[in-house]
C-alpha cells in the first residue's frame, strides 16, 4: 500500500510536538511492515526540500500560513508522482479541505478539537478563523471516517456534529528496560515537560509552585522544553523569588527527559487541551505519577485517583493541593506510581502502527 500523509510539520521541525511524534513513530514502523509512506509537510530555515527519514520520503512546502494553499497547488500532483492508494490528514490545526481536490479515500486523524481554548492561545482573529474551521469539520469531511486518540475525543467529535466511523487508536510510548529508569529514591522535584505555551498551562504549574514553595522551602520545580513564555516565565520566577528553585533545563532528550522523569515526584499536566497525554503515559513508564488538568485526552491518560490526580483546569490553587497531597504522603504517591507504571505498560507504538494499517487497508479494500 502507498500512503500520502498531509500534516503541518515533521519530527525535524523546531515546533514538532506530540502530533509528530505520533505520526513518525506509527508510520515509521508501517514502512518497516512493507508498505510506502510519502509526508508532504512545511518547511523551516535550513530544511531540505526533499528527504528520507526512517523510510518516510519527506516533502517540505512553505510555511504554516501558506500550507493549506500549498496542499491545493501540490498533493493533486504528488499523488500521481507517489501513485498513492490512499491519503491521511492529520487534523492538527486548520482543516486542509483534502476531500475537494482528492477523489482517493482519505482517513482523517484528529488528536483534539481546540473549540474555546484557541482563545487562549491565539490573537482574536486567529482565535476566530480556528473556532470556525472546527465547526466545519463535519461539513468537509461528511464521507471520511476518522481516527482519534482518547474516547473523550471521540465524544467531543461526535458532539461537533461527525456522524460517521470513528476509530480509536491510543498512543504507545517507549519500551523501557525495567531497571534502566528505576528508582525509589525520588529527588525534591516536581517536572513539567512540554511547549510554553499559553494553552499548555505552562502558567498554571508556575503559578501553582508558588503556593506550594511557601510551606516548602526544599523542593523544587523543573521546567523541560522552551517556547515563547519562557523569557516572561523567568521574569517573574525572579520577582517571586524562585529563580533558585524554579530550573529551566531547555530541550532534553529521550534520554535525559526519562532520567529526569524518573526521579521527580510527579509529572506536571497542566494543559487546557490535548489529545492524548503521551508525557504522562512516558513518565508513568519510568514510575512517576502524575498530577493533570481534568480536560480531555488527560482524563483518559490518567486515572484520576488510581495512576495519578486531577485537578479543574486552571485551577493553580487546586494543583498546589495535589503537590502537597503527593509530597507529604509517600505510600500514597508511591500507589500511583506503581499503578502508573502498569497503566502505561499496556500502551505499545507497535500495537498503534499495526491497528493504524488496519483502517488504511479496511478503507482501501472498501474503496476497489
Amino acid at each position: 500500500m502507498r500512503i500520502l500523509v498531509l500534516n503541518y510539520r515533521d519530527i525535524t521541525h523546531p515546533l514538532a510536538g506530540g502530533a509528530e511524534v505520533h505520526l513518525h513513530e506509527v508510520f515509521g514502523r508501517i514502512v518497516k511492515l512493507g508498505h510506502s509512506v510519502m509526508l508532504f509537510t512545511t518547511s523551516y530555515k535550513g530544511a531540505l526540500e526533499r528527504e528520507t527519514i526512517d523510510g518516510i520520503d519527506v516533502i517540505r512546502c512553505g510555511s504554516d500560513a501558506l500550507f493549506q494553499i500549498n496542499v491545493l497547488r501540490k498533493v493533486p500532483k504528488l499523488i500521481k508522482e507517489f501513485n498513492a492508494d490512499i491519503v491521511f490528514e492529520d487534523l492538527n490545526k486548520l482543516p486542509l479541505f483534502s476531500p475537494c481536490i482528492i477523489k482517493l479515500p482519505i482517513l482523517i486523524q484528529i488528536q483534539h478539537l481546540w473549540k474555546s481554548s484557541i482563545f487562549r492561545e491565539a490573537f482574536f482573529p486567529i482565535a476566530l478563523v480556528v473556532w470556525i474551521g472546527e465547526r466545519l469539520i463535519p461539513f468537509i469531511y461528511k464521507n471520511c471516517p476518522f481516527v482519534t486518540a482518547s474516547p473523550s475525543a471521540f465524544s467531543e467529535l461526535r458532539e461537533l456534529g461527525v456522524k460517521q466511523e470513528i476509530s480509536i487508536v491510543y498512543h504507545g510510548t517507549v519500551l523501557i528496560p525495567q531497571d534502566e529508569y528505576e528508582t525509589k529514591d525520588k529527588s525534591l522535584y516536581f517536572m513539567w515537560l512540554g511547549r510554553f505555551r499559553k494553552y499548555k498551562g505552562v502558567w498554571i504549574a508556575l503559578k501553582a509552585f508558588k503556593i506550594f514553595a511557601k510551606k516548602y522551602p526544599d523542593v523544587e520545580l523543573f521546567f523541560a522544553g522552551s517556547g515563547q513564555e519562557e523569557k516572561k516565565m523567568r521574569a517573574k520566577a525572579k520577582e517571586w523569588g524562585l529563580e533558585d528553585r524554579v530550573k529551566f533545563l531547555g530541550y532534553v532528550d529521550d534520554k535525559e527527559k526519562l532520567k529526569f522523569m524518573s526521579k521527580a515526584l510527579a509529572l506536571l499536566q497542566t494543559s487546557y487541551k490535548e489529545g492524548w497525554g503521551l508525557t504522562v503515559i512516558e513518565a508513568g513508564g519510568v514510575g512517576t505519577t502524575t498530577i493533570a488538568s481534568r480536560v480531555s485526552g488527560l482524563c483518559d491518560s490518567v486515572k484520576d485517583g488510581e495512576t495519578g490526580l486531577l485537578f479543574k483546569a486552571g485551577d493553580f490553587a487546586e494543583c498546589a493541593d495535589l503537590m502537597e497531597k503527593i509530597y507529604i504522603n509517600p505510600p500514597l504517591r508511591e500507589k500511583l506510581e506503581s499503578e502508573a507504571k502498569h497503566f502505561a505498560s499496556s500502551f505499545d507504538w507497535n500495537k498503534s502502527a499495526r491497528e493504524t494499517l488496519d483502517i488504511l487497508s479496511s478503507i482501501v479494500n472498501k474503496n476497489k
